[in-house]
């Protein structure tokens, strides 16, 4: 698995919108409000979520898309659609993942 390695100007400026080169994607096709585990590769540091439609996930517990107020800490995290949410996953055994609507999730992953 490739490491991450921010990309960078001519002048060694960060290019915050960019992500490097991977040799590992993986893609999960998800049923109309059913959670999925998307397991964390052996080795694997960073993750990039994304999702063609708005889509929940948690690290620590299986991904629910809220029907009521979740004031106990443990509710789902929000990502909109098309919208690259970066991850550290070094201590992470899996993401869980959820959406309303039928989707495809990708998850790009790099070592260290």
């Amino acid at each position: 698995m490739l490491p991450y390695v921010q990309p960078v100007d001519a002048n060694g400026v960060p290019l915050i919108d960019f992500l490097p080169e991977t040799d590992r994607v993986d893609v999960h096709v998800l049923a109309a409000s059913a959670s999925e585990d998307i397991s964390v590769p052996a080795g694997a540091k960073f993750c990039v979520l994304t999702a063609d439609v708005d889509f929940y996930y948690n690290t620590n517990a299986a991904a629910a898309v809220p029907t009521a107020d979740v004031t106990d800490g443990t509710g789902s995290r929000f990502a909109a659609a098309d919208t690259n949410v970066k991850l550290v996953v070094e201590d992470v055994e899996d993401i869980s993942v959820i959406a309303s609507a039928a989707c495809k999730v990708s998850a790009v992953w790099w070592g260290g």
